[in-house]
């Protein structure tokens, strides 16, 4: 595996990050009403690319042989564990407090507030009192944030069944986000989990993962961007 392999499986994720975060952006300013929740939403997704952009030091160190970032190698900061374990947790509270802004049931948003609140003071310190920050995705935030997920995105569906938007769901941007967030964590929350074996000796599962990672992250962001064109014209949320 080299350089142009790495460019091959990571560039098409960043391309699609950065369309998502500009017809987001369209949407948002083309829209009549500027809804909160769609505003933090676009800022989340330049957050990604950022975080995204500036991760990439370590990839490019590591797949070039450390002929660029050289003074990364041997360090703590070879790996940019550092960069996403904070991020993972951003992403895992991003999320379900996004849904719950469009859920009207009152128990289910004090459910939901605590559920987030509880999660990242958890998260927080696992990340201060175990080894995981530098070495690892944390393996509680994984976890726990996408039962997390799970459970906004369940609340969300429950919301929508007992309201009228679900007469009209092919221009309710919610439910687009919904469809990709979820399908992603679903399929990529199972081998997140087994980031801990992602070496370089273990060639079959290391292609198998950066694939799945490829394929989940155009999948989710293709649908958000379907999402933004979609509902452009009709309404905004």
């Amino acid at each position: 595996m080299d350089f142009s392999y790495y460019i091959e499986n990571t560039l098409p994720i960043t391309i699609f990050e950065l369309l998502a975060a500009l017809f987001g952006t369209y949407y948002f300013f083309s829209s009549r009403k500027k809804h909160l929740p769609t505003k933090i939403l676009v800022i989340f997704l330049w957050i990604t690319v950022f975080i995204e952009i500036i991760g990439s030091y370590s990839p490019i160190a590591y797949y070039s042989n450390y002929k660029y970032f050289t003074w990364v190698e041997g360090t703590k900061f070879a790996q940019s564990n550092w960069l996403y374990n904070p991020y993972l947790i951003l992403s895992y509270c991003f999320y379900p407090l996004y849904f719950r802004s469009y859920i009207r049931i009152k128990t289910w948003r004090i459910i939901l507030k605590y559920l987030v609140i509880f999660f990242f003071v958890t998260a927080i310190l696992n990340l201060i009192f175990s080894d995981a920050y530098f070495t690892t995705f944390a393996q509680y935030t994984l976890l726990m944030g996408a039962l997390l997920i799970f459970v906004s995105v369940g609340l969300f569906y429950f919301q929508l069944l007992r309201s009228e938007a679900h007469f009209n769901l092919k221009h309710y941007l919610p439910f687009y986000i919904s469809i990709g967030t979820f399908f992603f964590h679903l399929c990529m929350t199972p081998l997140a989990l087994y980031s801990k074996y992602f070496k370089v000796e273990n060639i079959d599962f290391v292609d198998f993962r950066v694939k799945a990672l490829l394929f989940s992250n155009i999948l989710m962001y293709f649908i958000y961007i379907i999402g933004f064109i979609v509902c452009r014209k009709k309404s905004s949320y």
